[in-house]
This record gives C-alpha cells, structure tokens and sequence, in this order.
C-alpha cells in the first residue's frame, strides 16, 4: 500500500479535535458561536492545538500543522525537534479579525506521513454595537422618590428599559446614577440577557439602600448596553429625579469571617488551613450605614499583636485580613467587629463576632531536615568543619513577624543529655519566607555525640513575637562514626 493510500485512510479514521483561542468567550444559548471580545481586535489571534500521540519529529521526518481560516491558509508550522508543550498554537493576523462569522480548522501531518484533518472551530468576531431605541430615555412612574414611595413601592424603584432592536442574549443593560451637583456616580446593570427573555420588556431596579446610599438631592439617571463582546451603545439621554428619602437609623450586627465552616451568628471557630493566604470578613447585607460614613473593620484588640485596623471601601462589605493577622491568634480567642465613624466624628460599633482560631494540627507543620549532601543516618566523618547544615522549610503563614528557635538535641559520649540552640527566636527575613531558614550545628557538638544513637531536631516558631511557640514535627536522624 502506497505511503499517500495509508495516510488517506488515516483521514478517514482520525479527526483532531477542534483549535481554539483561549480569548474565546464561553457559548451561550442563543448566541453567537466561538465569541471573540471586542479587545482581541488589531492584534494577533493565538489559536491553539491539543498535543498529539506518539510524537517524536525530526528533521528527516518532520511534523506539520496548516492551520486555514474561512477555507484559506493562514501558515504552515514545521517541528523538526520536539516539540515544547508551549509550542502547540499558530498566531492569525489581525486582518484576518474581521466581522462575522469564521471557521477555523487545521491540518497535521505526523512524521510518518499520515494527515489529520481537525474539526472545524467557528469563531465570531463582533464589532457592530448594540443601537438604543430612538426612544432613548428610562422610563420611571415618578419624578420624586420619597421615603413613602420606597415603602410603598417594596423599597424598589423600577425603570423600563425602552425595546431595541439589536437584542441577543448575553446583552447587559448598565444604569447610571448621577449626582450633577458634585458629578459622583453609580452604576447597577441587568443580568446578561438569556435566549428566554432577550425579547422580552427590561426592568432596571433600584433598591432602596442603593438609593439611600447615594443621598438626597437631584439626581440623573441614564443608561447604555453592552453586548457580550464588551461592545458599548451610547449613552442615553437623562431623565432628571428628586431624591428626598429619609434615613432609617443605622443597623449593625456582627459581621462574619467567610472562610469559617458554619452558618453566620455570634460565634465562629477558624480553621487556620482555611486562611493560609488571609481571610475574608463581611459585613452583612442587611447591616444598614451611609455613603457618607467610614467604616473600619476591627480584628483584635486595638494595639494587641496581630490587632488590625481595615478600611472599608464604600464599594464593598468585605475586607481580607492578611495572613499575618490570623497567625498571631493561633490557638486564641479574640473578637472582630466594625466601627462606623460618623460625619460629626461620633462612633457607633457593630456587634462582636467572637472568633476563636485553632491550632495547627502537628502533622502540619513539618519540621527541619538535614541539608545535602547530609541524610539519615548522618556520619561524623562527612560533617565539615563549618558544622552539620540543617534546612527548615517553609511553613504556613510564615512571615517577617515569625520568630523561629532550632534546637538540637541528643546524647552524649559520657551518656549524659547535650543540647545545643542552633537559632534562638530569630525573627524571619525578608528572603526566607521565599527559600526556607538554614541553620548549622557545630562540628564539635556532633563528634561529642554518642555514635549509633538518633539525634533530635526540634523546630518552634512564634507567630506573636514570642508570646506563644508552635512545635514542629521533630527529625531524629541515626547518627553513624
């Protein structure tokens, strides 16, 4: 059978799977196939290909791959080497980006000749933006919005969203809320239109704490579309609204620590393995404050170690305590609250949330090892003049505020205990949160050990500034003549 006849069958069996980008947005129904957001314009496109089995290219027997666009060949890449994990793409032009629809396929040819077709990849390019109604104001059933009307109206304000005829799903329609007097703003937008309702009537609404929020006074809202490719329509013409709603008293009940495995209330136990990189702290939705309010969260007792105060950005109910924080309570109790700070610089404080932070299981923290060329048993004969080199790697939540103690422990030629503290409550450095702590025991420590017997290497580490140790597991190498 002819080399081209065997590759032909080969066709016929095999069917790579389909290139892709990783830009491509993922499909939704009803949408457009293969999406490519409007930034992946004017620059090269990545497309990309799954590795192949039994690869092995040389340059006697190479391995290609065309890759072609609507039908037309976009290059050719030839492998006479191995190919780098990294290597498996063929970049497209951006001339090639333009609107529409386009299908995209490739073509190997593995070194023994065969070829194998890929499925076909369809990417849409969309440039075109959504066209508002001529229409282009929100539609409101008042011009005031009191105290009485959120009350009355489920403490919602709705605005209909004039029809447009561009609709498709993933659309997003975003409104604006403008104060004119200082030129502040906020926005709400709709969840992305589905192939259920992208035809049906679009109702913004605004609730009452986004409303109470942004204060009284003037305000003028308009409104823009943005399809799924992220492209934007214009801006809507204003429709201008009083806003005189008055405010409910402040309401402030404790807040919550995300990453604790329990329903929110007044009392919650950390797993410190939860929060390795900081933890998350909330305060709840129903909690009630205003724009015009700074708020801090308080973890721990001001000025205590490992205390923190954190500002909370007007835009958000969360704030991340970094790891540091959370070391330094360990195995302790503490409480977290927030504290509003009012315009006229009277305080009001949240509810405490008591929170009680284990310690880490000992398997967790996995003590010191012999450095190389040392291993167990370690022989008095290999130990240099400069000592026996000992590593401690990095451990959870180690930081620059870690204080760390290594002790060396064993027995003796006259069979009495020796010890020797190689680090003793060393703060951390910079460089080794990254590479781990090296310490070494001295020479003479070790050839005054007793020969055939284990050695003890015991690490502890302090997260308060010494307050409190934490006990690694223990190393306890044979220690040879």
């Amino acid at each position: 059978m002819s080399r081209s006849k065997r590759a032909s069958d080969q066709n016929a069996l095999r069917i790579r799977p389909k290139p892709f980008a990783l830009a491509m947005l993922d499909d939704v129904e009803g949408g457009q196939e293969g999406l490519l957001p409007v930034s992946t314009q004017g620059k090269t496109l990545k497309m990309e290909f799954d590795p192949w089995e039994n690869t092995d290219p040389s340059p006697q027997d190479p391995e290609t791959v065309e890759l072609r666009w609507d039908g037309d060949s976009v290059d050719i890449k030839t492998w006479t080497a191995p190919i780098a994990p990294d290597d498996y793409y063929i970049n497209v032009p951006s001339s090639r980006l333009t609107n529409g629809r386009h299908e995209v396929d490739y073509l190997l040819t593995l070194r023994n000749g065969f070829t194998e077709p890929s499925a076909i990849r369809v990417l849409t390019v969309d440039t075109e933006p959504p066209i508002l109604s001529a229409d282009r104001k929100l539609k409101f059933d008042t011009d005031t919005i009191s105290f009485d009307y959120l009350v009355e109206n489920n403490d919602v304000v709705k605005a209909n969203v004039p029809a447009y005829t561009s609709a498709v799903p993933g659309d997003v329609v975003v409104a604006k809320w403008k104060n004119p007097a200082d030129g502040s703003s906020a926005e709400i937008s709709t969840e992305p239109l589905t192939h259920l309702n992208y035809l049906d009537p679009i109702i913004l609404k605004f609730t009452g704490d986004f409303i109470r929020d942004r204060g009284d006074g003037k305000r003028q809202v308009t409104y823009r579309i943005t399809d799924r490719a992220l492209n934007t329509s214009a801006e809507s013409d204003p429709v201008e609204l009083l806003v005189a709603a008055i405010r409910p008293p402040r309401y402030l009940p404790n807040p919550w620590v995300m990453e604790i495995e329990d329903s929110p209330s007044g009392w919650g136990e950390l797993n410190p393995e939860k929060t390795l990189t900081g933890a998350t702290v909330r305060i709840p939705a129903e909690a009630v404050y205003y724009e015009d309010d700074r708020v801090v969260v308080q973890f721990g007792e001001p000025g205590a170690v490992g205390s923190v105060t954190v500002p909370v950005d007007g835009d958000t109910r969360d704030v991340r305590i970094p790891k540091e924080s959370i070391g330094a309570y360990l195995n302790k109790t503490l409480q977290v609250t927030y504290v509003i700070h009012l315009p006229d610089n009277s305080t009001e404080s949240s509810g405490p949330l008591t929170l009680v932070i284990r310690a880490f299981a000992p398997p967790k923290l996995v003590g010191a090892q012999l450095a190389s060329p040392h291993t167990d048993p370690a022989y008095k004969s290999n130990i240099p003049a400069a000592g026996l080199p000992i590593f401690q790697r990095i451990w959870p939540y180690i930081s620059t505020r870690c204080l760390i103690t290594i002790t060396v422990m064993g027995t003796g030629t006259d069979n009495q205990p020796k010890t020797q503290t190689i680090l003793d409550a060393k703060p951390v450095t910079e460089a080794q949160i990254i590479s781990g702590v090296s310490a070494t025991v001295t020479q003479a420590f070790m050839l005054g050990l007793k020969n055939d017997a284990r050695f003890r290497v015991q690490t502890q580490v302090s997260f308060d500034n010494g307050g409190t140790w934490f006990p690694f597991t223990l190393l306890s190498p044979m220690l040879k003549p």
